[in-house]
């Protein structure tokens, strides 16, 4: 039998060759998924049965910041705003710290998510949270008023969004790091923060300033605790699998900003 050549040879050639990568990928995953497989010490379990909680203070016990003037629209927003940027329960318990665990014997595989930011009666909403770096950030805007949304990592700016009520936005959060917002139609008083973590292990503290993290694989961590105004704590700790820790975390005024 002759052999096959010319275009007919070179096209059974790619349908072999197609046959043969389709065979390699499985068909849940992607070409890219494949190129940019993390290495194996990713792959270990994300879950574990260790639990950790705690309570995050401030010393000496000072009441919740007051509130804010507005100095615009102040036919809907009112003549001021809470300020939501330090605020404390009766026995010093602190609102909106966030806590991160980060492992000090393996890296742990962050899975993105997806969060919110609204404007609600002049005041971003929720004013901090915490949000896997590579997040998709939702930005809505519920007031009958004009809002941005100015967002920055450190002093250099991610984005600067118009959102008219009728309009939605959606960004993805590419870069770990403290995302500072404003808005500049001359709403002064109005700030948010979103903490990109690059940990799965992350928590945000109650009204009371509790917090808890669960299903924490055993091993070592620094525990990282950063709040707006007050700045940043670590401590070490070391986990037993099916265990459970208490930590508090204290800080005080003299606290250096990070």
């Amino acid at each position: 039998m002759a052999l096959t050549t010319g275009p007919t040879m070179r096209r059974i050639l790619i349908i072999l060759r197609l046959t043969t990568l389709c065979l390699l990928v499985s068909p849940e995953r992607s070409l890219a998924e494949i190129a940019h497989e993390p290495p194996s010490i990713w792959r270990q379990t994300a879950n574990g049965g260790a639990r950790i909680t705690g309570k995050i203070s401030l010393a000496p016990i000072l009441p919740s910041t007051g509130r804010l003037p507005v100095f615009k629209n102040r036919g809907f927003c009112g003549p001021s705003v809470p300020d939501e940027t330090l605020l404390t329960s009766e026995d010093g318990g602190l609102r909106n710290a966030i806590v991160l665990l980060h492992p000090l014997d393996r890296i742990a595989r962050v899975q993105p998510g997806r969060v919110l930011l609204d404007n609600i009666k002049c005041a971003f909403a929720p004013h901090v949270q915490v949000a896997s770096v590579g997040s998709e950030l939702s930005l809505k805007n519920s007031d009958p008023i004009l809002h941005t949304v100015h967002a920055r990592l450190g002093q250099e700016t991610l984005f600067n969004v118009g959102l008219p009520q009728w309009r939605q936005v959606t960004k993805i959060l590419e870069r770990p790091g403290v995302v500072r917002i404003n808005c500049d139609v001359l709403h002064t008083w109005m700030t948010a923060a979103i903490v990109v973590a690059t940990t799965p292990h992350f928590s945000i503290s109650d009204q009371k300033g509790l917090f808890a993290v669960d299903h924490l694989p055993a091993g070592a961590y620094d525990v990282v605790v950063w709040h707006e105004k007050l700045g940043t704590k670590i401590r070490r700790i070391s986990l037993n699998e099916d265990t459970s820790l208490s930590l508090d975390v204290v800080f005080g005024l003299a606290q250096e900003k990070r």
